[in-house]
């Protein structure tokens, strides 16, 4: 079990125990901003220190998208739901996850298409799309068992190492334009043409420091905040912590909408979603087993509806419109106010 700042419950005489309490409870909200602060720096510095790291070994701007970049920005999901399953705190692990992913397609797929109208390429769609709602399917499946086991995890964790294979390979056969694309974005963000391989290691060493720290305060956080606002642990993670910790999909995505560079937008999106199912709950449920009721299973289909509603917005008229991002928007908040009516 992990302890933390909030330790056992105090001995002594009532209002001692009262007054501990209430400290605790002052404490979590800001705790809880200072960790997401934390895994957000952390999630940051660990990209610009990957993908520098990589352009420096000659690795080409497309293959850094595709695995450095999409994959960074799932790591604060890693952190904070591998440090819940560490804690005995599955419906934190399982409610990141879920959370997220809906998070990815319904607020920031939603919203950058709000911004410019998203005419991704079509490999991005035709190969990417349909292994995002396959993955879905499967996880989905394999929820009805009852039990996310540890065996499971490291399956899915072999089949994240797969997809960051495949994408190797296949990031060479994209279209040019594509290609170029990745390039200026990385380009405008630093992240290739940077030399000194020492700065790099010590970039990607504070990001991992930062990292761990905010999960650490940003679980700890959460269980309490929990039970200050009356919910399940799974309601606070699949929306405070399942927003906060997809800022950097926003914020990514946003900028490449605005920019024209819908496939950065979508392919971000579409390959976080994959590793959050493969690599983030499966490194939880090789942790400790994640236990899967009739309600949080519920939860999961509307994970995969999320999923396939997205994906065909997408490809209709081989564009996403503002009009299908206010759609996606709205269903995610309609999906707020059912976390918090449940």
């Amino acid at each position: 079990m992990m302890v933390g700042w909030r330790g056992q419950e105090p001995s002594g005489n009532s209002l001692a125990s009262s007054a501990a309490r209430t400290i605790c409870q002052v404490l979590d909200y800001p705790l809880f901003v200072l960790g997401l602060a934390g895994i957000l720096a952390g999630a940051r510095w660990l990209v610009t220190g990957a993908g520098r790291l990589a352009s420096t070994l000659n690795v080409a701007p497309i293959v850094i998208g595709l695995t450095v970049v999409g994959f960074g920005t799932s790591a604060p999901e890693l952190v904070v739901s591998a440090f819940a399953a560490a804690g005995d705190q599955p419906e934190l692990a399982l409610g990141n996850v879920v959370g997220s992913n809906i998070a990815n397609v319904g607020l920031v797929l939603g919203a950058c298409a709000v911004v410019a109208p998203l005419r991704p390429d079509l490999t991005v769609l035709r190969r990417e799309g349909p292994i995002m709602v396959a993955v879905t399917v499967v996880v989905v499946g394999a929820a009805h068992f009852g039990t996310f086991e540890q065996w499971m995890g490291l399956y899915m964790l072999g089949g994240a190492l797969t997809y960051v294979i495949v994408s190797f390979l296949f990031a060479g056969r994209e279209p040019e334009l594509v290609k170029e694309e990745y390039r200026e974005y990385e380009t405008r963000r630093g992240l290739i043409g940077v030399r000194g391989l020492e700065g790099h290691l010590a970039l990607l060493a504070a990001g991992l420091a930062a990292l761990i720290v905010g999960a650490r305060l940003l679980v700890e956080a959460a269980q309490g905040i929990a039970g200050d606002l009356g919910v399940p642990e799974f309601v606070v993670a699949s929306s405070i912590i399942a927003v906060g910790t997809s800022i950097p999909e926003l914020a990514t995505g946003i900028v490449a909408a605005r920019r024209g560079q819908a496939d950065i937008a979508v392919g971000n999106i579409i390959g976080s979603n994959i590793f959050n199912l493969l690599g983030v709950l499966g490194i939880a449920s090789a942790i400790r087993a994640i236990e899967v009721n009739d309600e949080r299973l519920f939860d999961l289909y509307i994970m995969l509806i999320f999923a396939i509603a997205g994906l065909y917005l997408a490809r209709t008229g081989r564009q996403l419109a503002r009009w299908e991002g206010g759609m996606l928007l709205t269903a995610y908040a309609a999906f707020t106010v059912f976390l918090y009516s449940q």
